[in-house]
């Protein structure tokens, strides 16, 4: 049985028009994404970063387990470090974060590690509008820095602070 030919030009249509949709879906997935900015490490005593990472998802994804399971601000009077390294994580687009005691959009985080200091390591946090918020690291970040690499660089930050 011999087709009518307006089916088939539909169906060649629809299949141009579907390639077509790929194609602009692609493009324009790639003209949007904006290449995520690195993670890097600052060391305290050496005053300069000593690692870029490249910012992929399980950072953004650390960074909102931390910010989820915060209690509160925190109590700190300080934010700064004398020794240790100091993680920053761009977080593009910004990372919601809702509680019943505060709603914000987290633009940047910086953990700091500071093995001399008696308090957990600490988190400081930028929202969109650039207004700061500083809570104390919810879990001890070890395997984080392990799963990253940066264990290693916070040891040997440690051990160039140990000395006499």
């Amino acid at each position: 049985m011999n087709r009518p030919r307006t089916s088939r030009y539909g169906s060649m249509l629809l299949r141009s028009a579907w390639i077509a949709a790929l194609i602009c879906l692609t493009s324009m997935s790639s003209v949007h994404a904006e290449p995520q900015p690195p993670v890097q490490v600052f060391d305290v005593q050496q005053e300069q970063v000593v690692a870029t990472l490249p910012n992929t998802p399980d950072f953004r994804e650390q960074a909102a387990s931390w910010l989820k399971a915060v209690h509160s601000l925190s109590l700190r009077a300080r934010v700064e470090a004398e020794s240790g390294i100091v993680v920053h994580i761009p977080l593009q687009p910004p990372l919601p974060v809702q509680h019943n005691w505060l709603t914000m959009n987290a633009a940047e985080l910086y953990l700091f590690i500071d093995s001399k200091e008696k308090e957990s390591p600490h988190l400081l946090v930028f929202s969109s509008e650039g207004k700061p918020y500083v809570f104390d690291c919810p879990s001890d970040p070890e395997s984080f820095l392990q799963q990253h690499g940066l264990l290693e660089l916070a040891r040997k930050s440690q051990a160039n602070t140990s000395g006499p």
